[in-house]
């Protein structure tokens, strides 16, 4: 009986060393072109020590062989147990069932240093045919329409927000808040956001856009599209595909746990031309053409790749997603105003849609620019200086301005 015990431990242990050799065999032809790639870019680019190996390591994790079959079943064991929690509160749901980030917190995060820096960003750009504001952008947890169950922590992004504005208005920085009647945009509370992401749905950023004109024709006398012609979603080509869209928090929890989203398109039927230039470190892009030749990419609309892979995402059809600098010029207004925006990826397709009643619009993300944002933002020739980040973005890292 005893023998029969060991044998029978021996076995299971030759397999289990078995399979850990096969498996970690896989994981070395799946990841081992990965991580040559991450060693050559992390060399011409002199990268440090430290930042090599968060590279190396972000490269081994998302290269594990049939690593979404593994997300995939655990998220489906989560949503069996009837969980609202995810990877230790990594993704957590709502009552309406969207997927959030968030994080334990007892009070809203400090603000002191970012609006120090902001202001003093303010001060170094503004002229007086330059305007600069702060474009308050909403979290994806909206005040009267979220609701989390008993037990999901909350954390205070909003609030985070109130503060850092109020800061702002202190030392009289104009700001433009998005956050503003957007649960009486009439838009259904479960489709302002993608349950799968923290982006919000195009056509609640298309309801934005109109606000952000009406605002800026009645605060700062700017006469942009006064017959609402290009506000006008009869204007437009609206199509809407049907679960293929699977946000970052669908790619961390699984399809099984967060579901696929519907992605909806807008672009416009009226006449466009338009100049695209888009330079991120050393790869430069340049397109020109109607609307959806120049600031859509069309590829992550037809390609048939996993439901997981980054080039499947559709958020990021609109001026190609995030680049280190943008300029786009419209052929059509030549005469109209020209706006800078200093800004995370929610501003992405708000930029593209503004660009129809603008003459350029030039864009900059502090994490893929490396240059001096301070003087681009002086010396480029803009009417209006955007800073916007959203509320849970509010951190340093987004803010590398300095005295």
């Amino acid at each position: 009986m005893v023998n029969r015990f060991f044998k029978k431990n021996f076995m299971a242990a030759i397999l289990f060393i078995i399979f850990i050799f096969i498996f970690s065999g896989l994981n070395l032809f799946v990841s081992y072109k990965p991580i040559v790639e991450c060693l050559n870019n992390a060399k011409t680019s002199n990268s440090s020590m430290r930042d090599t190996i968060k590279d190396l390591e972000t490269t081994i994790n998302e290269n594990v062989f049939e690593r979404y079959k593994f997300i995939d079943g655990y998220g489906y064991i989560q949503r069996l147990m009837g969980k609202n929690e995810e990877s230790n509160f990594e993704v957590i749901k709502d009552e309406q069932g969207l997927s959030h980030y968030t994080f334990f917190a007892d009070k809203p995060n400090p603000v002191k240093e970012i609006a120090r820096r902001t202001i003093a960003f303010s001060k170094n750009v503004e002229t007086s045919q330059k305007k600069f504001i702060y474009l308050m952008p909403p979290d994806k947890y909206i005040e009267g329409i979220t609701k989390f169950p008993t037990g999901i922590p909350y954390n205070y992004a909003n609030e985070t927000a109130d503060n850092f504005l109020e800061e702002l208005k202190k030392s009289n920085i104009s700001t433009i808040d998005l956050r503003d009647g957007l649960n009486n945009s009439g838009i259904p509370d479960d489709e302002i956001f993608f349950k799968t992401d923290h982006h919000w749905r195009i056509p609640t950023v298309f309801w934005e856009y109109g606000k952000l004109v009406e605002k800026l024709n009645n605060d700062y006398g700017l006469k942009l599209d006064e017959s609402g012609f290009y506000r006008n979603k009869e204007n437009y080509n609206i199509i809407k595909y049907n679960n293929v869209y699977i946000g970052s928090m669908g790619r961390k929890a699984g399809v099984y746990y967060s579901g696929i989203d519907d992605f909806t398109l807008i672009y416009p039927k009226f006449k466009t031309d338009y100049e695209f230039y888009a330079k991120t470190g050393e790869q430069e892009s340049k397109l020109q053409g109607r609307f959806e030749d120049a600031l859509l990419a069309v590829y992550p609309l037809r390609v048939r790749k996993d439901t997981y892979a980054l080039e499947a995402d559709k958020y990021f059809s609109y001026l190609y997603g995030n680049q280190g600098v943008v300029h786009v010029k419209n052929k059509e207004v030549l005469d109209g105003p020209k706006f800078l925006f200093i800004k995370d990826s929610l501003t992405v397709p708000l930029a593209a849609f503004l660009s129809t009643v603008s003459s350029d619009i030039y864009l900059i993300d502090p994490r893929y620019y490396k240059e001096d944002i301070v003087d681009f933002a002086k010396q480029v020739d803009v009417d209006f200086v955007f800073m916007a980040f959203y509320p849970q973005n509010l951190v340093k890292e987004f803010f590398p301005f300095y005295e």
